[in-house]
């Protein structure tokens, strides 16, 4: 599923001063204008699994973006509890053994009132089908559901961390 940046950008709320934490491949230019919107690359944590950082991603180091490997990704203990505004997380839940764990570790790195924004290909173009992505969602009761279009071949959901951000 495509999504606008001007509609991400507003789904997950995002101002200058926001900080915002990417999982998956979203693309330079999706993160440079992802940027312009919070103030800036030194705003925005990119989080990867491999020992570097993905290949679109390597000018926008240099330029400020702060990539921080995890190799588990449902376990993030050296970033902060509500240390981020927003999270956006895309094609990332096919590739996870434990999909509602990192859901759950999105909200605690959420502040309260903070969004959380899922870009999911599904089967037959990654592992996931439909109704386990259902029955992720329907399993999550810390979230208020803001959006959720899961169409044929892929989703687009938006969560909310409930509380005053």
């Amino acid at each position: 599923m495509s999504v606008e940046v001007a509609r991400l950008i507003s789904d997950l709320r995002l101002r200058p001063s926001s900080n915002l934490l990417v999982v998956g491949d979203v693309g330079a230019r999706v993160l440079e204008a992802l940027a312009e919107a919070v103030g800036g690359l030194g705003n925005i944590v990119l989080l990867h699994r491999e020992p570097e950082p993905p290949a679109w991603a390597w000018s926008l180091v240099d330029k400020g973006l702060n990539a921080r490997r995890s190799i588990v990704l449902e376990h993030n203990d050296f970033l902060a509890t509500s240390s981020f505004d927003a999270v956006l997380v895309q094609d990332v839940l096919h590739r996870l053994l434990g999909k509602r764990e990192f859901v759950i570790e999105t909200y605690r790195l959420l502040r309260p009132g903070g969004r959380t924004s899922i870009i999911q290909r599904l089967w037959p173009f990654t592992s996931l089908r439909r109704r386990e992505l259902r029955a992720i969602l329907e399993k999550i009761r810390s979230y208020d559901l803001v959006e959720s279009r899961i169409g044929l071949f892929s989703a687009y959901i938006v969560l909310e961390r409930p509380g005053n951000g």
